[in-house]
């Protein structure tokens, strides 16, 4: 009986991606979702399922649906094992780092918590453009897909794990995110160039510089 893969992406990623897996492994049956409502779908019509592969989603797959998956899940995380969560791009730029990129991690009950499989790396330039940083994240993303492809349509083993580990202490939440376009009335214009410089990555979802002064919130709409 050829084995089910379900591949969780966005759907200008779909055809893609799924060529790349069926083009490894001929024999692979390979279902598309895009959101929860459709992996759910997608895990009911199938019956069995051997294996889950998230890419560049902001889906959050439940451990129920993890523990229905015959073995280990995998996901495409957009930014490198020392920014796990969501919007890490805007931490990267805040913290002027100098290097990015992607990694590949088994899928567990905490997000972007399981063992890494792959990770790829690369230089920024002195600050970065955050569309150029997003555009260079996604190519990156797709090499390591690509990389990874045989062994992922191999769905009869494992991936083997690599020797890296998330970096807890810089966890990308809605919390921290918040903070940092919170602005204090009394910040200086260094800080605000630098939390400016790091929301932009963000504008496309509405999250932008705020301020709170005497009860009343001013948001920062051009910069």
């Amino acid at each position: 009986m050829p084995a089910t893969l379900i591949l969780l992406c966005q759907p200008e990623d779909a055809r893609h991606l799924a060529a790349i897996l069926a083009g490894a492994n001929r024999d692979l049956t390979v279902v598309t979702a895009a959101d929860r409502p459709q992996l759910e779908a997608a895990m009911a019509g199938c019956g069995r399922v051997d294996r889950l592969v998230a890419f560049r989603t902001n889906c959050v797959v439940p451990a129920e649906l993890l523990r229905r998956v015959s073995g280990p899940s995998y996901n495409f995380h957009p930014a490198p094992p020392a920014y796990p969560g969501r919007h890490p791009f805007a931490f990267a730029l805040y913290d002027g780092a100098t290097r990015y990129g992607v990694t590949a991690h088994e899928m567990v009950e905490r997000v972007d918590a399981g063992p890494i499989v792959g990770a790829f790396g690369f230089a920024l330039p002195a600050d970065p453009d955050p569309v150029w940083l997003i555009d260079q994240t996604h190519t990156a993303l797709v090499q390591l897909f690509v990389m990874l492809a045989p062994q992922l349509a191999a769905t009869d083993r494992p991936l083997p794990r690599a020797e890296l580990a998330w970096d807890q202490s810089r966890r990308c939440t809605a919390k921290a995110l918040d903070a940092l376009r919170t602005l204090p009335p009394d910040i200086g214009a260094e800080e605000l160039d630098r939390r400016i410089r790091a929301l932009r990555s963000v504008r496309h979802e509405g999250i932008r510089p705020c301020l709170t002064l005497h009860g009343r919130r001013f948001v920062l709409d051009e910069d």
